[in-house]
């Protein structure tokens, strides 16, 4: 395994991300709060393995702090949280990319699948999946 920052990794039996500090890689596990690096395991790729798909969607579940989680629909290297919403109450659905949020939400799960698609492809500022929707009717 080659480590990066943002992996979904597990560490003596925990799930959890990697993290950099100046020059190491830490080990952050899942739900673990906000902290200093020096609270954090120094690992290196013996340390690690990557982890499962499952494993990487139980962290997802156990991290999102939207709203109530209520499915992850896995759409080849898309993932999308479909959850109710902490305020309002309706039900929206979040992106992933190969396990890495988007940071973009939206109103139903063909417009989160054309989003997710546009991101991939032209990044966050990208038009094109906006312009899509608005062909097919679903703006």
């Amino acid at each position: 395994m080659n480590m990066k920052y943002g992996d979904i990794v597990v560490y003596k039996n925990q799930i959890g991300t990697v993290v950099k500090s100046e020059n190491d890689f830490k080990f952050h596990p899942c739900n673990y709060e906000s902290c200093y690096f020096s609270e954090l395991d120094t690992v290196t790729d013996s340390d690690v393995r990557e982890a499962t798909p499952d494993e990487k969607l139980e962290l997802i579940e156990k991290e999102f702090t939207w709203g109530n989680v209520i499915k992850v629909h896995c759409i080849g290297e898309y993932q999308i949280v479909e959850y109710i919403g902490k305020r309002d109450k309706k039900t929206f659905y979040h992106g992933y990319i190969n396990y890495s949020d988007i940071n973009h939400s939206y109103l139903s799960l063909d417009s989160a699948l054309i989003g997710c698609i546009g991101y991939k492809h032209e990044g966050g500022n990208g038009r094109a999946s906006m312009y899509f929707e608005k062909m097919i009717g679903l703006e």
